[in-house]
Parts: structure tokens; sequence; C-alpha cells
């Protein structure tokens, strides 16, 4: 899909008629538009018109749960000037698959009293056939033809933003959900999860019916495995709902910090504060990773605490097989043999000669059994293997204990610096900031709280799915002794083993993707890193339980420690995985937006992603403000041959903004250097 032009009217910031022009037949390869603005300027507000124009869609995954009231898309200045209603229109035309289309989607809003309400008025889709002609797509067909070109369960994925960088760089309850969303949307197996459901309440009435029945044991297995299955799923919704809980909170705090940045007096503070918070998260992440690798140690740290043990039984059989003791110089069946017999080897009468016989009964003393001289021999053999370890075992241990005590004070350090600096913020002389700060104190409060609830919900899902596995082993063994030659437990069975055929195929299918979304995420990744990460860090792997990670060159675990322009690297190529698994090709075919892309870049990194990008994608869109876009990405982009477009949302002095196309060389005399901030 190639997004062409789109005119907007009346259209939230945009009063009026406007229109931008994505992209022009002239310049095929010119794929890249740049709308440049100040934050709250609208950029936005622009992809917020294609997914109104597209799907008829007025919330943007960033939204969060803001009431719908509140997103209102009629212009307000529009609504002021006229005592009527107001058209709110979005008119889009693009390109798929060698046709070309023409959507037009309308709303009229009216004010009524201090409320606005919106209806919607209009939807048509156009179709402009390669001899000229055009068509028009019934109504009811229209959402069917839009969602063949673009699936609208991936219309999230299409922007990409810095909220999005932070919830899938943090190992946390919003990254899983936010990844597991996002593959869900691309597995597009809703007939099968449909039948799934549909089997298990089948298998739910058969159960029920066979709790009656004298195959007892049977149906109590199936039964504990139900109960067991629905707390499985109580407590993923309940892992959903304190997810969303925690979304909220960190929008409220985004407010209240936006509120406090109103007072210059505590701005700086507010900056140190957001930066120490984001140092502590990066810090815990550490702690989590370094404990994990304390409990790997738990081995061979025990084999430390008994080593003056270990070292003592090692000398003692040492010393037995240095004196010959162990193996014995002559077998003891030997000895004993002539013993019994009262002959020696060379036929001589043993008793006959007391120094001889004194002799024998010597040696018998100094041998044991066989068993016993295999088994200290083989402790030995181990003592010296583990005895080699234990200088190593004993400095690799000591490091990891440093460098989590290391993690630990750092941490408290933080928190110490933390609890000044909003020491400092609460006493300002201001009475409203010092309120909007107790009350981010409270939110930041509650976040741990359901953070700590979090990760006990998801602690007690992994011990049922763990007694599910046993559960089902047991129903294994007891399914033999029943046979099937009762009717009802034949067929509760067959029910159940029909669920589990069909958990196993989606299962099946959600490991591939993920494979699948790995493996593209971590070429997008090594192409963009610069050269230092590309030594460091070498793939992106999406976890079992939809958790992200990255792995070092060791191929360990290494998410903790990248540095946040790699975050912003990674989130970027995971994005693009998706949307490339989305696409169903090699090339990216969805128009890609990012919003301020550039921000905690190193150049070598934004020098990549101008360079690369361009290729992956149909159609780059950057929405970037003076502070990413500057003179040094826009001779980049120059230079790359692929910069097509160039927009600037000015404002007017009501409030409102214009979109203004500049040339692409009039951007050089308009944007800064990085030294002139």
């Amino acid at each position: 899909m190639i997004l062409h032009k789109m005119i907007v009217e009346n259209f939230r910031q945009f009063r009026g008629r406007q229109e931008i022009e994505f992209w022009a037949p002239s310049l095929p390869h010119h794929n890249v538009t740049v709308v440049f603005g100040e934050n709250g300027r609208g950029k936005t507000g622009l992809f917020r018109a294609i997914m109104f124009c597209l799907f008829g869609e007025r919330r943007l995954s960033q939204d969060g749960d803001v009431p719908r009231e509140e997103l209102q898309l009629v212009n307000v200045s529009a609504l002021e000037a006229n005592t009527g209603p107001v058209r709110t229109s979005v008119e889009l035309e693009f390109t798929h698959m060698g046709r070309s289309y023409r959507l037009r989607r309308a709303i009229l809003g009216m004010q009524d009293g201090k409320r606005i309400i919106e209806e919607d008025d209009e939807k048509r889709l156009f179709v402009i056939t390669s001899d000229g002609n055009t068509l028009t797509v019934p109504t009811i067909e229209i959402d069917v033809v839009i969602d063949s070109i673009l699936d609208r369960r991936v219309k999230d994925y299409f922007l990409f933003d810095g909220e999005k960088i932070e919830r899938l760089t943090r190992a946390s309850i919003e990254q899983r959900r936010e990844i597991s969303a996002g593959i869900r949307n691309l597995l597009n197996v809703d007939a099968l999860e449909t039948a799934i459901r549909a089997v298990g309440r089948v298998s739910k009435a058969l159960e029920r019916e066979l709790s009656n029945s004298s195959h007892e044991e049977l149906s109590r297995l199936l039964k504990r495995i139900s109960d067991n299955e629905e707390e499985q799923n109580q407590l993923r919704k309940r892992l959903d709902g304190l997810a969303d809980e925690i979304r909220l909170a960190r929008q409220e705090i985004d407010k209240t910090d936006n509120e406090l940045k109103k007072f210059n007096e505590i701005r700086h503070l507010l900056d140190k504060r957001k930066l120490l918070e984001q140092e502590l998260k990066d810090q815990e992440q550490q702690a989590d990773e370094a404990l994990k690798e304390m409990h790997n140690l738990v081995c061979k740290a025990s084999a430390l605490i008994v080593s003056p043990t270990v070292i003592t039984v090692f000398e003692h059989i040492e010393r037995q097989k240095q004196k010959g003791e162990i193996p014995s110089e002559i077998r003891r069946d030997l000895i004993e043999r002539i013993l019994t017999d009262d002959k020696c080897i060379c036929g001589r009468d043993v008793l006959k000669d007391p120094a001889a016989h004194s002799h024998i009964l010597d040696w018998q003393k100094r041998t044991s059994d066989v068993t016993t001289q295999d088994a200290a021999l083989n402790l030995w053999r181990y003592l010296s293997e583990v005895r080699n370890h234990f200088g190593d075992d004993a400095d690799l241990v000591e490091k990891r204990l440093q460098q989590y005590g290391n993690i630990r004070s750092t941490i408290a350090n933080i928190n110490r610096s933390l609890e000044n600096v909003s020491n400092q913020i609460g006493t300002s002389e201001r009475q409203d900031a010092t309120k909007l700060d107790e009350h981010r104190k409270k939110l930041q409060d509650g976040i741990i709280t359901l953070e700590a609830n979090a990760r006990n919900a998801q602690t007690l899902l992994e011990q049922l799915k763990q007694e599910e596995e046993r559960l089902r082993a047991l129903l294994k063994e007891e399914r033999l002794k029943v046979g099937r030659n009762d009717e009802l437990s034949r067929r509760s069975i067959l029910a159940r083993d029909t669920q589990d055929a069909l958990n196993d195929v989606h299962d099946q299918f959600t490991r591939e993707i993920k494979q699948l979304i790995g493996q593209s995420a971590t070429q997008f990744f090594r192409e963009l890193l610069d050269k230092e990460g590309r030594g460091n860090l070498r793939t992106i792997v999406v976890n079992d339980d939809y958790s992200l990670q990255v792995l070092d060159r060791y191929k360990k675990p290494f998410l903790a420690n990248i540095s946040a322009g790699q975050r912003q690297i990674m989130s970027i190529s995971f994005i693009a995985a998706l949307a490339r698994a989305a696409s169903r090709g090699g090339q990216i075919e969805i128009p890609l937006f990012m919003d301020t892309p550039f921000g905690r870049l190193s150049f070598e990194h934004r020098q990549n992603l101008i360079n690369h990008i361009p290729t992956f994608a149909s159609q780059w869109i950057l929405l970037a403000t003076d502070t990413e876009f500057r003179r040094q990405e826009a001779n980049l982009l120059k230079t790359s041959g692929k910069w097509g477009k160039f927009f600037i949302l000015r404002p007017t002095h009501d409030g409102n903004t214009t979109i203004e196309e500049q040339d692409i060389n009039s951007a050089l005399a308009i944007l800064r250097d990085e030294e002139d901030y």
C-alpha cells in the first residue's frame, strides 16, 4: 500500500480544507516524507486522520482509557464560528497491488451547550481502473475491501512512538502484553480459537456428566484439570487487569509530570527525577538478572561450603593410593584362597612356615573387597575434578555476590537521591505543585504494589501450569485402566483429546510466528545497530511468555544492560518485524509512521535508520521535531535519494495548524545544527 494524498477538512487542529501529498508519481523511488513541527501541532493528528478514514477509528492505542467524548475529531474553532453543524472529513488516495483507490469518510459535529456531538455522515470508496473508469464500492463492502488491503488488527503498529519504546524494552507485564497483542493479531486464527472454545464447552459438559459415573478417579482427574484451566484463565484476566491499571497509572504520572513542568522553578528537579527513575528501572532489572545468575550457582556454592571435607577425603584416598592400599597390591580373593587351602601358589605348605603365614595375614589386613576399592577410586576421581574447580567457582560466586551487592548499593543510592529530589519538589512554595507531587507519589507507590501483585500472579500461573502437566500425566495412565469400552468415558476422552490437539496446533503456530518475528527482528537489529552494538549484541528472542530479550555474543540475556539508544533500535526492529510479517512478504507493504524516532539515538544509529528503513518499507513517514530532525539528518536523507516530500506544521493565531509544503532543499536553511541547541 502506498499513500498518495490526504485531504482533511475541519479535522482536529486543521481548520478548513487542507491537504498533504505523501508521494508523487513522478518520483516513484522517493518513498520518504518528513512532517516537521513542534509538539502539539498535529503530527500524531495526521496519523489519527488516516486511521479514522481507513477504519472509522477515533481512538489510538496511546489514548488509553481517555473517555470517548474527549476524543473529538471536529475542529472546535469551526464549531464556534458556525451556528449549525460542521462537516469534518478525511479523504485518502492510495494504491495497492496496481489498483488506485479513493476513500472518504465524514462526520457531522454540532454543539449542544458545552457538549459536542459527533455523528457519522458519509463513507465512500472508489476504485479507479487501469482504463481510467471509476467504480463505486457498495457501502456494506467497504470495510471488507479495506481489511483485505490493510488488516485492522495490526493498525496500532503502523505508528511507532516513544511510549511503545518504553513498553517494549522493559521486562514487565506491560511488555509481555504488548508483544502478545502484536503477535496474536498476526496469527489470524479466529476460526481455530472459536473451535477450541466450542470443544472446550462440550468437554466440560461431558465431564460434568461423567462425574456421576462409576469411573471416579477418571472423573476426579478431569475435574481437577478443568478447575486448573479455569484458575489459569482467571489469573490471565487478573494479569491483564493489572497491566491496564499499571498502564493507566503511568499515563496519569505522565499527565502529572506535564502539569508539574509548568512550574519553572522546579523543572530542573523534575528532569533530574525522571532520569533517576529511569536509572532505577535499569538497575532493578540488572538486579533481577544477577539474582537469576546467582540461583544458577547454588550447586557450585553448596560444594564450596563442604570444600574442607572434600579436600580431606580426597587427600586420605590419595595417601592410600600412594601406599598401594588402593588398589591393593594383592587381590583379597587370592589371599583368602591361600589361607583356605593352606598352600601358596608355589605349592608350599603355609602352616609349616610361621613367618610366611604371618606375612599373608598382614596382606589380608591391608586389602579390601573389590567393590569398596572401586567405589573409593571413583570417589577419588570425582573429588579430584570437583577440587580442581574450587578456585574458579569461588571466584565466580564472589564476583556475582559483589556484582549483586554493588547493584543493590547503587539502587539504595538512587532511592536516596530520588527521596532528596522529591523532598525538594515537595517543599516548593507553590501549593498546587506540592499537591501534584503528592498525587504522583501515591501513583508511584500504587505501581510498585501492582507490579508486586503481578509478579505473584505470574508465579502462581507458572505453578498451575506445572500442576496441569502432572495431572495430564496421571490422566494418561488412568485412561489406560478405564479403556474405551464405556461410551460416556470414550466421548469425554475424545472431546478432551480433540481440545488438546487443537491447542497443540495453535501453540505450534504461535511458536513458529514467535520464531519468525525473532529472526526478522534480529535481521533489522543487526543492520540498524552501530559498530559497537553489533560487536556485543547478537539476537532478539521472543520468549514463550511473550517477553522480549536481547542476547549478547555469548547467548546470555543482556536486555537489562543495553543503552537507551539500543532499546530504541530494538523496538524499531520488533515493530518492523511485525509489519513485515503482516505484509506476508519480504518488504514492509504498510506505510510506516515514526513519531520522534531519533530522540535517544547516536548519530551512527540515526545514519543507519536513514539508510536502511527506506529499503525495508514501501513508505516511511517521519513525524519529527526540531530537536530530532536537524541539518545532519536532512543531509543524510537527501543524500540517500529517498526523500520526496517535506511539510511544516505551522501554528495560527487562533491555535490551529496549517500544513505548509516546502521544497526539500529549503529544509537545510530552515533546520538547525546540533550545536545550535
